[in-house]
């Protein structure tokens, strides 16, 4: 902390008693405290941390926002905001990453057809993961395939 603000160590000759010496202290152990020991974000940490563990674990059924915050036992609209916060993206393409990168080994580990893959990673429409999967990956599904994942 002192060698952060060297104004910090000029400041000790000013005092007069014990007192204003004292009151320095606190103020500078509250600082402390509040840049190491940021309590708000550890809350929010072990949240997102179980709310990550149920999406890795469900990932492959029809999931939603509301599903997931209530799992956390928060609203929906908050969850959202420290989802974001957190994650530095919305919950919708978290969720969609981890579903294509889970498509992703399936395609290229298997002979599934790619209406049981979409299925099985919890799409319920094919051509709206292969719309998904395109947006992300940048090809179709098939073509990611036949490049056996080379691209």
């Amino acid at each position: 902390v002192f060698g952060l603000n060297y104004r910090y160590l000029t400041d000790i000759h000013s005092f007069k008693t014990v007192e204003d010496l004292c009151f320095w202290l606190s103020n500078i152990m509250a600082r402390f405290t509040d840049c190491v020991f940021n309590l708000v974000d550890v809350r929010h940490k072990d949240t997102i941390y179980k709310a990550l563990d149920y999406i890795k674990k469900n990932y492959h059924k029809r999931i939603t926002l509301e599903e997931v915050a209530s799992h956390v036992f928060l609203s929906p609209s908050y969850f959202s905001k420290i989802f974001k916060e957190e994650m530095k993206e919305n919950f919708n393409n978290y969720l969609n990453r981890v579903r294509i990168e889970m498509s992703k080994k399936l395609l290229l580990d298997t002979n599934m057809s790619l209406i049981d893959i979409s299925n099985s990673v919890g799409y319920e429409d094919q051509s709206y993961f292969s719309k998904v999967f395109k947006k992300l990956i940048g090809v179709s599904p098939g073509k990611y395939r036949e490049s056996r994942g080379k691209i």
